[in-house]
């Protein structure tokens, strides 16, 4: 059991909180809320923090990512004021994306180093390690959005 929570908390600082990060700020991209430092700060704290302890639940594997889904809508919203609705729309956007960019890369990436998803899973190091080229190009998705964002002056909040 102690092995499993010092995993989890490797998990945290190496996945869960770059991707609270770009959850974050792909959320405020699609939803035009200009980068402010403390909202994206406290949100992504508690949600590395929500995920963490989600995760150590005794719960149906993908229950974990519905409770995840609610509890970034809600942080968002109390910390922005931005319409629930479309928080939650850009929450199943990034979701979606976040999908298929894994769909794209994970199954040759896993062939190539002749490692099983199982595997990877069980190490903090090899699931950051594989997490990182969808993170990197939902950053870059999150960035460019958010530029669009700045050069055509739409922000609502």
């Amino acid at each position: 059991m102690s092995q499993e929570i010092v995993n989890e908390l490797i998990a945290l600082v190496l996945q869960d909180i770059p991707e609270s990060l770009l959850l974050t700020l792909f959320i405020f991209s699609l939803v035009r809320i200009k980068y402010k430092t403390k909202p994206i700060l406290y949100i992504v704290s508690l949600m590395a923090v929500t995920n963490l302890i989600v995760r150590l639940l005794p719960i149906a594997f993908g229950v974990h990512t519905i409770i995840l889904i609610f509890a970034i809508t809600i942080y968002t919203r109390l910390f922005t004021k931005a319409k629930v609705s479309r928080i939650f729309l850009s929450v199943l956007v990034f979701i979606a994306c976040l999908v298929a960019v894994e769909w794209i890369y994970s199954e040759p990436l896993l062939k190539r180093t002749g490692l099983t998803y199982e595997e990877c899973y069980a190490n903090p190091f090899l699931r950051a390690a594989f997490a990182l080229p969808g993170e990197l190009f939902m950053l870059f998705l999150a960035l460019g959005i958010n530029l669009y964002n700045q050069k055509k002056g739409r922000y609502d909040l």
